[in-house]
């Protein structure tokens, strides 16, 4: 199985990432532009050292999602 190369990212690329980062996932945007995630992580990483306010994602723990949604879940008591 070969890699295949992504092409290099343009200004549009950066404006298209800078609107929508914080609406889709690094996955979401490098399959709408066709680049790789790693560039859309290169991107995101410059614009920030640039001093660009983008949002840090934090993924939620599935378990503390599914402890706090699951009804009837009995949990012990310290």
């Amino acid at each position: 199985m070969t890699r295949t190369k992504s092409r290099p990212y343009t200004v549009n690329d950066v404006r298209h990432i800078y609107k929508n980062y914080t609406n889709m996932t690094a996955v979401e945007i490098a399959d709408e532009l066709g680049i790789s995630k790693a560039q859309v992580s290169k991107i995101v990483t410059e614009l920030r050292k640039q001093g660009v306010d983008l949002p840090k994602k934090k993924r939620e723990n599935p378990v503390e999602i599914f402890v706090r949604e699951e009804p009837g879940l009995k949990l012990k008591q310290p």
